[in-house]
């Protein structure tokens, strides 16, 4: 469960029950969307700058009511506050914060709170979607094999988190969420991925024998204790992983693009390398589209089209 955020710096902008509301929706965001810590705390932020925007540009206490009334216009002159604050307000800020204010006003007209759906009329912003960056396998062992040089036992935490990582093309959330009896004895993890999508995955060999040795250090947590858990015996942080990954990153002068999330791109890129099918490939991942599991080929191709240039070198 991830801890609330107070949606408002001001808790007089709005009245009792539309706090109420509030609070039922991040509640809703935290358990039954499976949201990342991050995305639920840029939601939050996002719900409070526009609950004080409405209560500057309406002049008025923040109801129910007025909720119903704004129409597309207070919606979009709340975009505009967004760019005048922040000059680099980038298209990313941009479509996340649609989404939050998506997110709040779907809760509330499908919960019959509210019958307002001018939020849904604003366009999308337009992102350029950057290809992944595989990692070369060189660099993947060389990853690994550092992670597991500590002598302490979280090297092992360590080294089989990358490993199961770029066994299975997990998400780091994925992983991080997984329980002893989630692995235990299985040949096929279950992994319930964004939206509450549900996705079975193969281990193969060397991610089970890297789990089984951890499992063997902590025999007497329970089975539903953390998989990966911290030196405080607590669930292991996304942060603390992306911080490894930092350091072992600079040990090995690699770009800053190699990442935890890295791992996963390698994973799909390497499979596509290797002749695995889109389809297939959109179910090991958990993309609900295929057009997002789509952006692997063109890394394929531009590696093909740079093979093609060494073998065949323009005069």
């Amino acid at each position: 469960m991830i801890n609330k955020i107070e949606p408002l710096n001001n808790p007089l902008y709005i009245n009792d029950n539309l706090r109420e509301h509030i609070n039922d929706w991040l509640q809703h965001l935290s358990g039954e969307k499976l949201l990342s810590r991050n995305t639920y705390n840029a939601y939050s932020i996002d719900l409070n700058y526009f609950i004080n925007f409405i209560r500057e540009h309406k002049g008025s206490i923040i109801t129910i009511k007025l909720l119903e009334e704004l129409n597309i216009q207070d919606f979009r002159s709340w975009l505009s506050s967004l760019k005048n604050k922040n000059k680099s307000f980038s298209p990313h800020s941009q479509a996340r914060a649609k989404a939050a204010l998506r997110s709040f006003f779907k809760f509330l007209n499908t919960n019959q709170i509210i019958k307002n759906t001018s939020i849904f009329n604003l366009q999308h912003a337009k992102i350029r979607k950057q290809l992944p960056k595989p990692i070369p396998i060189e660099d993947i062992i060389n990853i690994i094999n550092i992670a597991g040089e500590k002598k302490h036992w979280s090297g092992l935490r360590d080294k089989t988190l990358f490993i199961l990582i770029y066994a299975t093309g997990l998400r780091i959330s994925e992983a991080l969420q997984l329980n002893r009896k989630d692995v235990l004895n299985k040949n096929n993890i279950r992994i319930i991925g964004k939206g509450g999508k549900v996705r079975d995955v193969p281990l193969i060999d060397s991610a089970s024998k890297y789990i089984n040795k951890l499992l063997n250090i902590h025999k007497s947590l329970s089975h539903n204790s953390p998989l990966f858990i911290s030196n405080k015996g607590k669930r292991l942080g996304p942060r603390q992983v992306q911080k490894t990954m930092e350091e072992i990153r600079e040990q090995l002068s690699l770009s800053k693009s190699v990442t935890p999330h890295a791992l996963r791109h390698s994973f799909a890129t390497h499979l596509l390398d290797k002749g695995v099918d889109l389809r297939t490939l959109q179910e090991l991942l958990g993309h609900s589209s295929l057009s997002t599991t789509q952006g692997y080929t063109a890394v394929s191709v531009e590696k093909l089209n740079q093979a093609h240039k060494l073998a065949h070198p323009r005069k």
